[in-house]
């Protein structure tokens, strides 16, 4: 899900104004609810793992979690008030739409390159 919210963010910037609340809204929602509960359970599966197997000296291990909760800080603390502010920006269409939704865009990308790093690092075990 977090690959598709750039797209999502490119979509609904090009759609007519009276279709972006709900596009935002629904988008807000859904990270509220789905995503940072399944972010929650990584990280406490993960630390539950790295713990019963003492493996949190292993870079390959600590790294990911590292990650985990930084893309938690990133999206409580920078993408859910830029997608609840786009909500009530949506059916204007002018440069403070943009620029949040650029925000919002850009940080949702980042979150993306950080999911791949966390993946790279778990696949390829650097270290090990």
């Amino acid at each position: 899900a977090s690959f598709l919210a750039p797209l999502v963010y490119a979509v609904a910037a090009r759609t007519a104004p009276a279709g972006r609340a709900a596009v935002h809204d629904l988008q807000a929602r859904y990270g509220r609810t789905y995503l940072s509960f399944g972010l929650l359970v990584v990280v406490l599966a993960g630390a539950y793992l790295a713990t019963d197997r003492d493996l949190w000296a292993e870079p390959w291990v600590s790294g990911p979690l590292l990650i985990a909760i930084v893309i938690g800080g990133i999206g409580g603390g920078y993408l859910g008030p830029r997608e609840r502010r786009l909500v009530e920006l949506a059916e204007r269409d002018d440069g403070e739409y943009r620029r949040v939704v650029g925000q919002a865009r850009a940080a949702s990308l980042a979150v993306s390159g950080l999911v791949l790093v966390a993946i790279f690092v778990m696949v390829t075990k650097p270290g090990a």
